[in-house]
Formats: C-alpha cells, sequence, structure tokens
C-alpha cells in the first residue's frame, strides 16, 4: 500500500466497511427542519443533531441541512413544525406508529404513565417499547408527519337526500337484481308524505333524528374532551422530557403536541396548548442553541391596541377593571378641586372618558384635570390626549394631558410633573408585576410612587401564581389560569372569530410565551395573588384603603349590564374577609384583582 494514499480501493474490506460506516454516521446526523406555528412565522432549523453516546458528531459537516418541504394546508399548528427522524431510524409508512417512542434504559423516568398509571386513560398516556435486544443501537422515532390517506370511514348514502333518481355511491355488494330492488325502494321512500318536511322520517316531529343528533354531539364533545386530555398529558410529558435534558423525547412530543393543537382549533384547550408548545420550542431553542434554531416571533405591539379594543368590546373584563378602579378613584377626589391622576401604562386610555363624565356630573366638579399617561409609543399617546381632550371638552371640563414617553423603570419623579395644591392619584393597570424580576426594581417603583405623594394607589393584577422559579409549576398555574380565560373568548366570540383569535394572539399568547420561554429579567409575567401583594405593599409602607360595598354591588350590576347572560358563570367577590380589594372570578378561578392603597407609615425596606 502506498503511503498517505487515501483511495479506498486500496484499503482492506474491512478497513473500508468501517469507514463507510462512519460516513453513513456523519451523514446522517445533521438534520434541518423549518418550525412554524401557522400564526406566528417560527421558523426553526435544527443542524448537528447528535445522540448522547456520540459527542463527538455534533462538529459533523452540514451537507445535509436541506429544508424539508413544507405543508401548505390545514389547520394544524404542526403545519410546518417538521421534526423528522433520524436517517438511521426510518421505516416504511405502513410500519409507522405514534407509540414507536424506543429509549434505552438511561431514559426510563420520562413519564413512565403506562407503566406506573394503570388507571389512567390509554389515550393519555404515552407508550414506550423496548426492543428484543438491549445491545443493538439506540434507535428513536421522531415525529414523522401521519400516513396522507388515512383509513377514514366512507358515508356514502344519506337516507332522505338528494335527488330521487340518483344512484346510491355504495359499492354493489350483492347482485343486480337486489341493487336495483334497494333503489326502487329508496325512490318509493322519498316519495312518501313528509308533513312539510325533505326528511321521509319526520312525521309528527319525530324524535329519532333529535336522539341522532343529540348521539353525534355527545359523541363529538368525548372525542374533544379525550384529544384535551390526551394534550395536556402530551405537555406533562414534553415538561419531563425537559427537565431529564431527553433532546429525542423534547422532539417528539413538540412534534405530537404540533400535530394535534392549532391556533385555530375548536375548542380553547387545543388553541391553548398550541400557545404552550410554541412557548416550549422557544425554550429548548435557548437551551439547545446548536440543535435547535428559532427565529424570534413577529412582535405584536402595535397590534396590541386593537387587540385590547376587541377584549373591551367583546368581553365585560376590561369594563370591569375600569369601572372598579375608577369608583376607588372618585372615592378618594371627594371634594378635591385640582386632581392628578398618573396613569402608568395609560395606552389608549380607554378607562377615563366614563371617569371625566362621572367627574363632570358632581354637584361641584373639580376646577381642574391633568392626566399624565405614560407608554412608550409617541404617536399613540398623543392620539390618546387628543381624544380625551375632546371629550373633556365636550363635558364642560378644564383638562390638561401630559404625556411620558418611556419605559416604565426608567420614569423619574420629574418626568410626572406633579405641582403643589394637586391631589394626586396613581394608576397601575397591570404593571406591578413586572418589576419582581428585581427586588431593587420593586424599591425604585413603590419609592416613584411614594414621591408622588398620592392620596390612592389603585392596583389591578391578575390574580395568579405565575412567578414560582420552577418552570412546571409556572406551566400547571398558568394552565389552569388561561383555561379560563380561553373558555371567556369561546363563550362571548365563538370557533370562527377573527377578534378572537386577535385577541388569544396578541394579549394572551404573548404573556404565556413570557411566562413558559423566557428567564431572569427577561421574564416579566410574574403574577403573584392579592395575599402576596398585601404582605409586599404593607411592609414597603402602605396601607388598603378597602372596599365599600356599595363599589362591589356596583360591579356585580356591571356584569349584569355588560355580561350577556354570563351572571353564572362570573362573580364578583370581596378579596378577603377585610375587603381589602374586588377580584372578578370565571367559575371557580380569579382573574383579576383591583384594590386601594395609600401611604400609611415608613417602608420596611
Amino acid at each position: 500500500m502506498l503511503a498517505g494514499c487515501s483511495s479506498p480501493s486500496l484499503l482492506s474490506p474491512t478497513r473500508r466497511l468501517r469507514s463507510e460506516a462512519v460516513a453513513a454516521t456523519s451523514a446522517s446526523v445533521s438534520v434541518h427542519f423549518p418550525m412554524n406555528t401557522q400564526r406566528l412565522d417560527l421558523p426553526c432549523s435544527s443542524s448537528n443533531f447528535s445522540r448522547k453516546e456520540s459527542p463527538s458528531l455534533a462538529r459533523s459537516n452540514n451537507n445535509n441541512n436541506k429544508p424539508i418541504e413544507r405543508k401548505t394546508s390545514g389547520c394544524s399548528l404542526k403545519q410546518t413544525i417538521k421534526l423528522p427522524p433520524l436517517a438511521t431510524t426510518r421505516r416504511n409508512a405502513e410500519d409507522f406508529s405514534w407509540n414507536n417512542d424506543n429509549n434505552n434504559n438511561n431514559n426510563r423516568g420520562l413519564k413512565r404513565l403506562a407503566e406506573d398509571k394503570e388507571e389512567e386513560s390509554c389515550l393519555s398516556r404515552v407508550k414506550r417499547q423496548r426492543g428484543d435486544d438491549d445491545d443493538d443501537e439506540e434507535k428513536v422515532i421522531i415525529s414523522q408527519p401521519l400516513p396522507s390517506n388515512p383509513h377514514w370511514f366512507n358515508i356514502t348514502e344519506l337516507a332522505g337526500l338528494g335527488d330521487k333518481d340518483t344512484a346510491s355511491s355504495r359499492p354493489a355488494s350483492g347482485s343486480s337484481t337486489s341493487a336495483s330492488s334497494e333503489s326502487h325502494i329508496l325512490r318509493h321512500r322519498l316519495q312518501e308524505p313528509t308533513n312539510g318536511s325533505r326528511n321521509p322520517y319526520s312525521h309528527g316531529g319525530s324524535t329519532e333524528g333529535r336522539r341522532t343528533i343529540d348521539t353525534i354531539n355527545n359523541n363529538n364533545h368525548n372525542n374533544d374532551l379525550q384529544r384535551d386530555l390526551e394534550l395536556v398529558n402530551l405537555l406533562t410529558g414534553c415538561l419531563e422530557a425537559i427537565r431529564t435534558r431527553n433532546i429525542a423525547a423534547i422532539n417528539h412530543f413538540i412534534a405530537r403536541t404540533g400535530d394535534l393543537a392549532s391556533p385555530r382549533g375548536t375548542t380553547p384547550m387545543t388553541r391553548l396548548i398550541s400557545y404552550y408548545t410554541e412557548a416550549l420550542a422557544l425554550r429548548v431553542s435557548r437551551m439547545y442553541p446548536h440543535i435547535f434554531h428559532i427565529t424570534p416571533p413577529r412582535d405584536f405591539e402595535d397590534e396590541t391596541g386593537t387587540a385590547l379594543r376587541f377584549l373591551n368590546q367583546a368581553t365585560p373584563i376590561p369594563k370591569f377593571i375600569h369601572y372598579t378602579a375608577n369608583s376607588m378613584l372618585l372615592r378618594a377626589f371627594e371634594g378635591k378641586e385640582r386632581v392628578h391622576i398618573i396613569d402608568f401604562d395609560i395606552k389608549q386610555g380607554l378607562q377615563w372618558p366614563s371617569f371625566l363624565q362621572t367627574l363632570a356630573s358632581r354637584p361641584n366638579p373639580p376646577r381642574h384635570v391633568r392626566i399624565t399617561g405614560v407608554g412608550e409609543s409617541k404617536h399613540e399617546l398623543n392620539e390618546t390626549g387628543d381624544r380625551l381632550h375632546g371629550f373633556a371638552d365636550a363635558m364642560n371640563l378644564q383638562f390638561e394631558f401630559h404625556p411620558v414617553v418611556d419605559r416604565l423603570e426608567d420614569v423619574r419623579v420629574w418626568m410626572l410633573h406633579v405641582k403643589e395644591g394637586e391631589a394626586v392619584a396613581v394608576n397601575c393597570v397591570s404593571q406591578m408585576h413586572k418589576t419582581l424580576y428585581d427586588g431593587t426594581a420593586v424599591r425604585d417603583f413603590v419609592g416613584l410612587v411614594r414621591s408622588t405623594n398620592p392620596v390612592a394607589v389603585v392596583i389591578t393584577e391578575q390574580e395568579a401564581e405565575h412567578n414560582s422559579v420552577q418552570l412546571e409549576t409556572r406551566v400547571f398555574n398558568s394552565l389552569k389560569y388561561y383555561s379560563a380565560v380561553f373558555d371567556v373568548m369561546h363563550k362571548h366570540l365563538g370557533v370562527d372569530s377573527l377578534m378572537r383569535v386577535k385577541i388569544e394572539e396578541v394579549l394572551f399568547g404573548r404573556e404565556i410565551r413570557n411566562i413558559v420561554a423566557c428567564e431572569g429579567s427577561h421574564r416579566q409575567e410574574r403574577h403573584v395573588g392579592f395575599g402576596q401583594w398585601r404582605r409586599m405593599l404593607e411592609l414597603l409602607g402602605f396601607r388598603s384603603l378597602g372596599v365599600s360595598e356599595r363599589e362591589v354591588l356596583q360591579s356585580k350590576m356591571l356584569l349584569r349590564m355588560y355580561g350577556d347572560g354570563d351572571e353564572e358563570f362570573f362573580n364578583v367577590e370581596r378579596s378577603d374577609e377585610d375587603g381589602g380589594g374586588v377580584t372578578l372570578r370565571w367559575l371557580d378561578q380569579p382573574l383579576y384583582t383591583v384594590s386601594a392603597w395609600s401611604i400609611g407609615g415608613s417602608s420596611s425596606f
């Protein structure tokens, strides 16, 4: 053999086979897949996908990084979330099964529902099957698409529908004589008296048809329930895979969940899980940037105003928040001649027209009203100021609007233009939880509020527990909370509403993504319950102003006016025995709490 010659023809058969096997393995570990959640433009590619036992393969070349063809039809979240199998584990389409998830013994801690919990539904189990030979090379089937032609039951004939002379599409199972006889009988049935109905079986309003429809509806409901339960179990399995750092299992669960969930789904849970799937995909892309790459989703900041208007039109939730907060502010401004409201997130100012109207209708309205609006969009703040100016002029109120264009953490007291002789009140809707990522940020914001010497501080926050350091706890707590929120959207807007789609993806989908996918200072949606807020604010030197019985009754009356028959679903109650706030509930799930505070003593910090 010539020294330095690399020709494969000069190698021994054994050495040549080994080199070819290494080359084949190197070529098979490079995976490229596009990833998209249909609505959020999430292309995701993965390269250098290697198994744990071969870490050196992670540095292989990218010769096989060819994008997989995207699907262009259907509403599944997996429309373009395609997580392909390893090249060494491809099987024929007829041998494919979602249950073929063969993990080695090192991964046996991954949600073994089939072996450990026999009482659970078989549809909610994540099954695993081991090969006959434990010494074989590990093989993992990773989420191939289902066969294009599944064996569905074909409805070929509907009694009582269609033209009389139209032949049945059912294949002939007997002689031609029997087929013609059946056709003759069908024509006679179509000519029978129908009491004005085209259905020959509707004599006198028979209950058979209604029973059939009820049976179909019950079956559909059961199917939806089973699919929702399966989605929840898949989400649980994905969390376990992330915890154990099982990349193959993560691949499988995200692909399978993406196949079943869709932001255009017919049930609230189907749509909700699609947003969690997106959030988990973003999270793993940050955990394993050398394996997953996901283009950040487009920012919906410009569409937030539109989504808030839709939410205000469709549900009583914003009306409850605004009306309850305004009642507390009006109580604090009783008898004041010059009032100044500082709104730390004014957006489009939907809260303030009714407030100005109530002030103007008082026997002794204030001589001057000023609103300072904080926001990051100068254009939006100017438009909000113009609208409020026009409304105040119509109410004959002397009004001034002062915009502050800056982020919440960068606002300083001199920007707020607080003047002597003004009664100042602070309005803070869903903003304080964003400061909980750092104790310094909380103290700075509370110090800013205290420096304005307010007569009242009205705080509105989600009544939830989404600030746990454990990802699993955050996911399960937020899943319960947003399940109720999506039920509200489904009840008021239905399945086909474009308004509902906009609200869910722009407002709540973004919150879910931040809760699940982000950590550190980037995780701003750190909602906590009223009990924690109360303890924290009391330590910071604030005292509760309480809630009057009149304010609770007025909030309940508001729900009856705008709840669209939801009195049995929505409920308003005091937040605790002392009545420190007013809480809005959907069935047994609290959604929002509004409370009022004032400076009551020195801070404990």
